[in-house]
């Protein structure tokens, strides 16, 4: 799988969409991508094989960050609550 919560130009969205459909990964993550937001009509979005998260700022130890998002990734994926989720209804 490929994670990337860096910088959105370390990859362009054509190469990583070929890499997933010819299989040389199995999947992403992605916090950050070359074009910000993410155009809705971007084909990341339906992909199965993709996680997007928000791509938020504010103070982080950056040691943490692989840590909280690989744990809530695997929360998610069992169907657990995640932490620090955004409530969009509270606006954060």
């Amino acid at each position: 799988a490929f994670l990337n919560v860096g910088r959105g130009d370390v990859i362009e969205d054509e190469s990583l969409i070929s890499a997933l459909e010819n299989e040389f990964i199995s999947g992403a993550i992605l916090d950050v991508f070359s074009k910000e937001p993410l155009p809705q009509d971007s084909p990341l979005w339906e992909r199965n094989d993709v996680v997007i998260s928000p791509h938020l700022s504010g103070i982080t130890m950056e040691h943490g960050v692989p840590h909280l998002f690989l744990e809530n990734y695997d929360r998610f994926v069992a169907g657990k609550k995640m932490r620090y989720v955004v409530d969009w209804d509270r606006g954060y």
